[in-house]
Formats: C-alpha cells, sequence, structure tokens
C-alpha cells in the first residue's frame, strides 16, 4: 500500500502535521511512515531522552511510538489514536542532512506523498535560507503537503491554485483533477497581476484556459480562472483565499536541485512561512519525470 512520508522532530508543529496527516491517510486509504533523521551525537541544546532498549537509535524509536500515540496523560502533545485501517509504522536513521534524507526517501516507490510543518524553528536561518521542509518541497518531486501550525484538516472543498507558467503542464493538472473529482472541490486558478509591471500579464491565464477548456475531453470539474492585482503576490494569492475560505493552496514548481532550494528565496518559500492555510506543492511532468544526475548524488552522497 502507499504510504505518507511524515518527517518528525518531535516538536509541537510536526505533531500537530502528523495529525492532518492521518485524516489524509484516512481519507485517501493511505499508511503513514513517521520518520526522525539525527545526528548520531547527542545534541547539549536538547534535553537527553532515554528510552526503548537504552540506545540512542532505540530511544529515539521508542519516542516516535509515543509521539504516535500520544495521550491525555502525555503533557507534550495533544492526545491522538490513529484511525482504524491507517497503520504507523517508525523508521529512525543517522543522518547528516535531514532535508537530503527525507528527499530520498519520499522518492522510493512506497512513498506517495510527504506531510511536513512549514519550518522547524523561527530562527533567521529558517526564514531566510529556506527550511527542511521548503527545501524539500523545491527539490523533491512528490506532492508536498506544508502544514502551519495550528491549521486543522478539512476537506478540500475550495482549492486556490497559483496560476503561474507550470501550471497548465498536463501532470500537475491530472493530478488537481483527481483531486477536486475525489473532493468535489471548486478549483480557482488565480494569477496575480503586478499592477506598472511590463510583462505579457494575461498569457498565463489564457494558456490555461486554453488547457482546461480544449483540452480533450477537457476539465471535467468546477473551476474558474480569476485574476487579481496587488503588489506582493504571496499576499494577493492569500487576501483571495481568506475572501472565499479556501481549505488548500496549491502551488506547481519547477524541482531544484537541494543546494538552489536551500540558497533562492521562492514564492512556494513564501507562502509558506506566511499561509495559516495548507499549502501543497506539485511539480511539473518534467521535473516529476526526470531527476537529475546532480540531484541524486546529492541525496546518496548525505
Amino acid at each position: 500500500m502507499s504510504r505518507i512520508l511524515i518527517p518528525v522532530d518531535f516538536s509541537l508543529a510536526c505533531h500537530n502535521a502528523y495529525r492532518f496527516g492521518l485524516h489524509l491517510a484516512e481519507e485517501l486509504t493511505l499508511d503513514v511512515v513517521l520518520t526522525h533523521y539525527y545526528s548520531g551525537s547527542i545534541d547539549p541544546r536538547g534535553t537527553l531522552y532515554i528510552g526503548g532498549d537504552g540506545t540512542i537509535h532505540g530511544s529515539h524509536l521508542e519516542r516516535l511510538r509515543q509521539f504516535a500515540y500520544a495521550t491525555a496523560e502525555s503533557p507534550s502533545y495533544p492526545s491522538v489514536e490513529p484511525p482504524c485501517g491507517v497503520e504507523v509504522t517508525y523508521e529512525v536513521e543517522v543522518r547528516m542532512s535531514p532535508a537530503a534524507a527525507i528527499i530520498q526517501r519520499a522518492h522510493q516507490a512506497d512513498i506517495s506523498m510527504v506531510v511536513m510543518p512549514p519550518r522547524s524553528s523561527d530562527g533567521f536561518l529558517g526564514k531566510w535560507l529556506g527550511s527542511t521542509a521548503t527545501t524539500v518541497s523545491e527539490a523533491c518531486d512528490r506532492p508536498i503537503y506544508l502544514v502551519p501550525p495550528h491549521c486543522r484538516y478539512r476537506p478540500f472543498r475550495h482549492v486556490v491554485v497559483a496560476n503561474n507558467h507550470a501550471t497548465a503542464d498536463p501532470y500537475p493538472l491530472w493530478q488537481l483533477e483527481g483531486l477536486a473529482e475525489y473532493y468535489a472541490s471548486k478549483v480557482h486558478f488565480v494569477h496575480v497581476e503586478v499592477p506598472d509591471r511590463d510583462l505579457p500579464l494575461r498569457f498565463v491565464p489564457w494558456e490555461l484556459m486554453h488547457e482546461l477548456t480544449e483540452a480533450k475531453p477537457g476539465a471535467d470539474y468546477a473551476y474558474e480562472v480569476v485574476s487579481v492585482e496587488d503588489k506582493d503576490i504571496s499576499h494577493g494569492l492569500l487576501d483571495y483565499a481568506e475572501r472565499i475560505d479556501a481549505n488548500l493552496i496549491v502551488i506547481v514548481n519547477q524541482t531544484r536541485s537541494r543546494w538552489q532550494a536551500i540558497l533562492r528565496r521562492t514564492l512556494t518559500q513564501d507562502l509558506a512561512l506566511r499561509s495559516r492555510f495548507p499549502l501543497l506543492v506539485l511539480h511539473n511532468s518534467t521535473a516529476a519525470q526526470a531527476k537529475s544526475t546532480t540531484q541524486q548524488t546529492e541525496t546518496q552522497a548525505s
């Protein structure tokens, strides 16, 4: 059975993403893999936890089990019980780069999507150089759900899609069609026009309209293509999502190498840091079908 990969650093933000992921797993009939990567040494900044068989590896496994089945007696997390029919398994591994490890694990055949919080810390580097989550969403071709803190799962009745040059690609449109049909969603393709910008502003919406209306057999779900004006693209998308009480924001990315994802601030990173809505990151067909030699070398070396 296909599974949802949920990386865990034992934060409350990760536990919220885990609860969101459990709802997705129940809805989509998937299982869950909780994974934790650590450096192999004891972190002097953290609380030392010894459990399981007494080893560092065994302690992390036992902590994952307690994370997955948190009870009211545990003060660390809200109580949670995985739904019947959803199997939760645990994986712990020593890796120097959690982002590279997550990308490598996500590319294995049993993983269909990844669910993570948008960042692991509020520090300067997390905001400006890209968190593990946004790095994964840029460099991994699996669908990535980024779940903000305190965000609760709601069926995806209204979906806002950032209408960019990659959106009209057949592969993400096929994924969106499946999502819309499953949830009976209305899909809002929103293009943010920046005032006084010397670009062919209407190109992207009309290319998308051509794909939706003239492709055979054409789109068979409720949708609309909307243009809004805003000097800040993220603000324009989020403001529209607020107005329609959206349940999900979707953006289609070009897959970048892990180092490009770390160093280059993107719309995806900006949305992930500012949105109160869950963000689904999809990738175009070229990105999804072609894993570059550079990307393979990075994940294997790490």
